[in-house]
């Protein structure tokens, strides 16, 4: 017997690994799947197939599979392979303090002062930093994995500044630098930045203000230059009290049906949907606002950020007369129906697999089955 799979995985990515059993004769080529060494979790297994999920990890981890038969528990395979490390602006994001210098024509040798920036995940390669001057809502700056920084050109919005002068505006970059600006980060929480900020305002000569009168603009350029250290973060609440929430994101569904009178049929769906973590226990979650699923679907919590679905029958539904339908999460033959992962800025991630048990009298006594492959991605709601 032996594993195949993929030798490098992503943090917090889905991967299938199969198992390849070979022997003569009659024989079962089913296998019981575990991890023998390293983290994640184990699902939805088909055939001789299973999907592991990876969790978050600051540095590339090993994790080592195995595969036994259960025909023969003397026959055994395993296949290691490497989660590689999170994405770089997932593991420079936090809240940096150190020393701003602010140099412009009229301070052309300034005095450090003492700051602190937060740099907030925008991305897998993105992060927005706060607080910048003109621009409320942060700065973006994207984030390399050799360890660099590059801030794009970008603009505030216009506003009025007062009753002479009507409009004033941000902009990242003098206007003419390809690299408005740059930076360095590294593992150890160092960070370096250096910008540059120009700041344009168009008034009117007091005693002028009548349509048509003569403007004027001004212009300041100031360069700014950052370097501090990641602090040590502020201990989250819980998984379970951090997670109790509402989350917007989006649904998708793969439906296969096989009517027992009839050709089979496939339908996929992808639509915009809310919903809510509810608690039901010390470790456990009703994910809800999922239709079909009016009781909620259970899902257990893990602090390393992952989740995974229990199996579970839903009553008997009675839909019409002599029409009844029973809904499943989960397969016979799955470890678990499904997996998830969960992160500090409120990202969630839930891949299942659900069957539905249809029998109706009306339509010639058919009977078919419905199988399922859903997933749900989001992010926790801003109030």
């Amino acid at each position: 017997m032996s594993v195949t799979g993929p030798d490098r995985t992503g943090s917090k990515v889905w991967t299938v690994l199969t198992a390849v059993v070979e022997g003569t004769g009659t024989f079962s080529p089913d296998v019981t799947w575990s991890i023998t060494s390293g983290v994640g979790r184990l699902s939805t297994v088909t055939g001789t197939s299973v999907t592991y999920v990876a969790p978050f990890v600051r540095e590339d981890t090993a994790v080592t599979l195995q595969a036994v038969s259960r025909q023969d528990p003397s026959k055994a395979g395993s296949f290691t392979f490497t989660v590689s490390r999170a994405p770089a602006a997932r593991l420079m994001a936090g809240t940096h303090e150190g020393l701003l210098s602010v140099t412009s024509s009229s301070q052309p040798a300034p005095s450090p002062q003492a700051q602190k920036y937060t740099l907030a995940v925008v991305s897998d390669t993105q992060v927005l930093l706060t607080p910048i001057p003109g621009f409320p809502k942060g700065v973006l700056v994207d984030v390399k994995e050799d360890g660099t920084l590059a801030f794009p050109p970008q603009e505030s919005a216009i506003t009025l500044y007062d009753k002479y002068c009507q409009q004033q505006q941000s902009f990242i970059g003098d206007g003419s630098s390809s690299a408005p600006g740059t930076g360095t980060w590294d593992d150890q929480g160092n960070l370096s930045l250096t910008w540059i900020l120009r700041y344009e305002r168009v008034c009117t000569i007091p005693g002028t203000q009548v349509p048509g009168a003569p403007r004027y603009t001004s212009t300041a350029l100031s360069t700014h230059v950052f370097t501090g250290v990641r602090q040590q973060a502020e201990p989250r609440a819980p998984a379970m009290a951090f997670l109790a929430d509402r989350f917007t994101g989006t649904y998708s569904s793969s439906e296969d049906t096989t009517p027992a009178h009839h050709p089979p049929s496939t339908r996929t769906q992808t639509q915009p949907m809310n919903i809510l973590l509810e608690q039901a226990g010390d470790t456990r979650f009703l994910f809800r606002q999922v239709h079909p699923y009016a009781e909620g679907i259970l899902v257990d919590v893990f602090e390393d950020g992952t989740f995974e679905l229990p199996p579970f029958a839903y009553p008997l539904v009675v839909e019409a007369p002599g029409c009844q339908r029973q809904l499943h999460v989960g397969e016979m033959a799955s470890i678990v129906p499904g997996t998830g992962t969960w992160d500090d800025w409120g990202n969630v991630t839930l891949e299942w697999v659900s069957r539905s048990d249809n029998a109706c009298v009306i339509y010639d006594g058919d009977e078919y089955v419905t199988r399922t492959t859903n997933t749900f991605e989001g992010k926790r709601l801003v109030r």
